[in-house]
Order: C-alpha cells, then structure tokens, then sequence
C-alpha cells in the first residue's frame, strides 16, 4: 500500500480511537444555559439538554499532533510533502480558531454568552482566512464571474466563514444533523484531497472525521445518547474546520485541483444553506425577530409529513448526500458548464421544497380524515360532511344561522360531493401536473404582465387576498392587482361592483381583467393545493356571513377546494348583488352534487371558448 495514503488515512484511526475511549463519559447537562455537575442518567432534569461534544476540540488537537508525529517516528518520510512552513502557518491559523471558538462555545454550553461576544468571536476568527492569505480569488466562470478582486473577494470569504460556521451550529439542534452533515461533507472533501495529493486536507479532514464517528455511533446505538447533541463548544470547532476545507478546496496553490471546485462545495452546503434562508424570508415577511423560534425549518416540516423522528436527519442526510454526488460527478466528469448544474441544483431545492409541501398536506388531510372516523364515525368522512370544519367556522369567523342538524352533523337535507374518494385523489394529482406545466408555460407572460403593473403605478404587482376554502380553512389567493392601491379604501366591496368601466381599474389592469390574465396567479394556489382549476369560485369571510343569513348551505361547499372557474360562471357570471351570490349558490349546489370528470372536461372547455370569444363573465 503506498505510505502517502498510509499517513493520510492514519489520522482517521488515531481520531476514532482516542475519541471511542473519550466520547462517551464526557457528557454534560445543562439547564436554562446552567451547568449542572454530577449528573447521571437516573437523576438528569427531564428539561436539560444532554452535551456531548466538550471533548472533541481536545481530541481533535490530540489527533493532528499524533498524526504528524507518528509518521516521522515510523519513518514516513513523504511526510516532506506538507511544505513545512507555509503549512505549519495554517496549522497554527486553524488550531487558534478552533480554541477561540471552542472555548465561546463552551462557555454558552455551560451558562451562557451573549450575542454581541458570540457574533464578534465568529467575525475574528473568520478574519484569519483573508489575513493569512486564504480567501475565494475566482469562480472558475461560474455565472459569468472568474477573477475577483481582493476588496470583494476577503469580505465575501469572512461572510462565507461565518455562515458556514453558523449552520452546523443550527443544524446541531436536529437530532444528530450537526454530525451527520459534517461527516458527509469532511468525507466528500477526504476522497478529493486523497485523489489529488492534498495531504495538509487529508490530515485535517481525516483527524475530523474520526474524531466524529463516534459521536454519530453513539446516537445510532445507545438510548442514553438519542438526545445529545454536540452543543457550540464542538459545533464551531467543526464548523471553523468546515470553512477552513471549503476555502482550501476551492484553489489550492501548488495542487492541481479540477475546475469548479466551488460547484462541489455548493452542492454539499446547498439544501440546509437554502433551507435557512427560506426561514429567514419567511420571519420578515410575517416581521418577526430573525433569532425568533418557530417551527418552519426543515425538520418540523419533514416531521408534519408523517415521517418519525428517527428518521428525519437520515432523509435530510440523504438529501444532502444526493446533491453531494451530483455535483461532485459534474466537475469531475462534465468539467463544464456551471452556470447549468447551478441554475438545476435551485431547480431540484425548489422540486423538493414543493414536493414536501405537498407530503405535509396528504399527511394533515389523513390525520383529520383518522381523526373525524373516530369523533363522528366512518360515514362522516365517506361523504366529506365538514362537521368540524362548520363549528369552527362557527366559532372562528362568526357565521349565523347555521340549522340545528347541521351543527350537530346529521346527514338529513345534506348534499353529498358527487365524487367518489378514488376520483377526488385523481383530480388532485391532475391539478398538480398541470398547473406545475402551466406556470413554466406561461412564464414570460407573468413576468411581463408584473413589469407592465409595476411601470403603469409602481405598486406591488401581485395582490394577496384571505378567501376561504376546503374545510372551512383560510387561504391566500393571489392575482395581478388589477385595480389601484386605495380600492377598498371605504370598506369591502366586490371586485365587479362598477363594472367592466369601474373606476377604480388602472389602465393595465383594465386590459388584463378583459382577458382574464389577472387570475393567473392563480396557477400556483392550484399547484399549492389551495385552489382546483374547478370549483367554486373562493369567497369573503365578509360576503360568507351575509350569504350564510339567507342560506346556510353554503356551508356544504367546505367539501370541495375552491376553484379557479366554476360552473356558477359560466352561467351566472360575476356576482355584485345579494340576488347574484343566492343564485350563484344555487348553481354551485349543484355542481356540487353532480360533479364528476366529464363535467370537469365540460366546463373547462365551456370557459376556454367563452374566454377565446371574449365573453364577460
């Protein structure tokens, strides 16, 4: 066996040696950030949280020394190759930031720290990359962009740094993730620092990942370790080597590393990187705190699927694992086209985002499906009578004169969904597909139609409005504003109440009512699942109340999803008085009922003529 792999692979053993003996008694326990000694399994606070990673900057130090002490003992002289002093230097660089984190880390793990001490710890220690000379020069043409220059180059490495370090840290609080993500990436980097004779990496990488093993067995194995977690003190320290590898993979001076290096490093760091923008984004849009706890990461959504526990950092794992190897394949066997795997590694993030959305809304129709058989019987399901969706409504959004037997869930005068459970679920997925296809069809045209709204007043382009849906429930639907920004500026009024010449229309929007391409926004509610392409039309709380007075059968509506069209439009059209909305019941009372595929078929293709011959409705 050649030595060279010999002393790479040597790190590995030292680490998971020492790291087996030492793990697994050094627990900590703390609560509400204190320290609490002398614990045992037996006497620990059902509210404490387990710390299992004090050890592991020790053990990692122990690791890298043994690791370039042993080989010159057992005469392994190749051990030249490291360049002495250069790498001796990032050694140093590397041990420091790794102690300076370690020991903030520890410090929060034990009774806390506060932010201001943490975020300045972060910046300085992600400062020593661009001073000692490390830091992302070029993106090897990577969206057009090849050479960077130093004043864009050093921030941009110190900010990199800083999330990447970060991102263990909150993945750490999944069970087991802050691991496993650092195993799976320190791994990929191993394999290429061996393949190109990057032995400073392979020692860094090597040591790293031996000394984490353990950890990862120790979940999988023993039920006294299901929940620990590595706390900051390891997470940084793992999170620092993780920037330290990310930055030295992306152009290593006197190592021929393939080009696009970067694309392999995005696509390790891609889906939990991206997952926790995607958290960020949606706390400012509801204006909450950026470090506020909520339930919107991936883990809670993966959970809201009907997956286990235990299985959730394995899917995500594997997840990351998968983009791991697609980008890892391209660089090193297409050796082109970036911009590309790029563009389709967002494409696959966006795929997986949606298909997830769409596990989590089967999984909450069949617990309250599970749920209603048990409170009020098979039947009640059967037919989809929307018991529970009724009294809430009743509760939540104020609605009157709902009949006795209604509330109480009794089926007389009740009208059923004319479809069967089997064509219902076949509906859906039809929707699915093909709102999916139309909105990629249709695409220039959104993005035409939001610049021509945004140049006509400079307002927002897209509307967002509460309507309700299946189940009673609340949605967001969305169109192209049609009209100007102070419409309902006296109060609640439908949107045909002045007419094809209201004057509260802008001049685009009056174009675009005409040809029905303010509802195409609609598109993505139907891919939601909010909306059907079929079915009626989504209503008011404001206007349901006023219905539900003269008719409570409205209710019996909460059946079906809302729909895009309806067969009430086709033939009462747009409804601006009290007279129009009853009649309207009427007709979608009957769709309701009769409903199957080939009325479906009848109506869209009614709508899609009445549309081509510019018919108002």
């Amino acid at each position: 066996m050649d030595k060279l792999f010999l002393i790479q692979i040597i790190p590995f053993i030292i680490g998971l040696t020492i790291s087996g003996f030492i793990l697994r008694n050094s627990r900590l326990i703390s609560t509400n950030g204190k320290l609490i000694p002398g614990f045992d399994d037996k006497s620990a606070p059902s509210n404490g949280v387990e710390i299992g990673g004090v050890a592991i900057f020790p053990i990692l130090l122990m690791a890298m020394c043994l690791s370039i002490g042993l080989p010159h003992y057992l005469g392994f002289t190749e051990l030249s190759q490291l360049k002495v002093l250069p790498s001796a230097l990032r050694i140093m660089q590397v041990i420091v930031g790794c102690a300076l984190l370690y020991f903030v880390g520890l410090k929060n793990d034990m009774n806390g720290t506060s932010a201001k001490v943490k975020f300045l710890t972060l910046f300085i220690t992600a400062c020593m990359f661009p001073v000692t000379g490390l830091w992302i020069q070029d993106f090897d043409g990577l969206m057009g962009i090849k050479s960077l220059p130093a004043y864009i180059g050093m921030p941009l490495t110190v900010l990199v740094s800083m999330f990447i370090i970060e991102l263990v840290s909150l993945m750490d609080d999944i069970d087991g993730l802050g691991a496993g993500l650092f195993s799976i990436m320190v791994s990929i980097f191993l394999i290429f620092c061996i393949k190109y004779g990057f032995v400073l990496g392979s020692l860094v990488s090597a040591s790293a990942l031996g000394v984490i093993v353990p950890f990862g067995v120790l979940k999988l194995l023993s039920h006294r370790w299901r929940k620990t977690i590595l706390g900051d003190a390891a997470s940084y320290v793992l999170g620092y080597i993780l920037a330290y590898l990310t930055l030295a993979l992306f152009r290593q001076s006197g190592i021929n590393m393939p080009t696009g290096m970067q694309m392999v490093v995005f696509g390790i760091l891609l889906f939990p990187a991206f997952d926790f923008l995607r958290v960020v984004r949606q706390r400012i849009r509801e204006q909450r705190g950026l470090l506020t706890p909520d339930r919107n990461q991936i883990q809670h959504r993966l959970l809201r699927t009907g997956i286990r526990p235990f299985f959730v950092p394995v899917v995500i794992s594997a997840i990351i694992l998968a983009f791991a190897v697609l980008n890892s394949w391209w660089v090193i066997v297409v050796q082109r086209h970036f911009t590309l795997l790029f563009l389709t590694d967002i494409v696959l993030f966006v795929i997986i985002q949606l298909l997830i959305s769409f596990a989590i809304s089967r999984n909450e129709i069949r617990h309250n499906m599970e749920k209603w058989q048990i409170e009020y019987g098979r039947e009640a399901w059967e037919a989809d009578v929307p018991v529970e969706a009724i009294r809430q409504k009743q509760q939540n959004f104020g609605t009157m004169g709902l009949p006795k037997h209604v509330i109480l869930g009794d089926e007389l005068d009740f009208i059923p969904d004319g479809m069967n459970a089997i064509e219902r679920e076949v509906k859906r997925v039809i929707d699915f597909f093909i709102s999916g296809i139309l909105i990629i069809i249709f695409s220039p045209l959104f993005l035409l139609s939001y610049i021509l709204i945004k140049f006509d007043d400079g307002g927002p382009a897209i509307y967002s409005q509460e309507r309700i849906g299946r189940f009673g429930r609340p949605f967001r639907i969305h169109k192209f504003r049609s009209m100007r920004l102070d419409a309902e500026k006296f109060g609640p009024a439908l949107s045909h109440h002045g007419g094809d010449d209201d004057p509260r229309l802008t001049k685009v929007g009056k174009f675009l009512r005409a040809h029905h391409l303010d509802e195409l926004p609609q598109l993505w509610d139907v891919f939601k699942g909010d909306m059907a392409f079929i079915g009626p039309r989504p209503e008011r709380k404001f206007f349901i109340d006023q219905i539900m007075v003269h008719d409570p059968r409205y209710s019996f509506l909460y059946q079906i999803r809302p729909g895009v069209t309806s067969y009430a439009t086709l033939y009462n059209g747009y409804t601006d008085t009290m007279e129009k909305m009853l009649r309207r019941l009427t007709y979608d009372l009957y769709y309701l009922e009769h409903r199957s595929w080939w009325l479906d078929i009848k109506i869209l293709w009614l709508t899609f003529i009445s549309i081509i011959g510019g018919k108002k409705f």
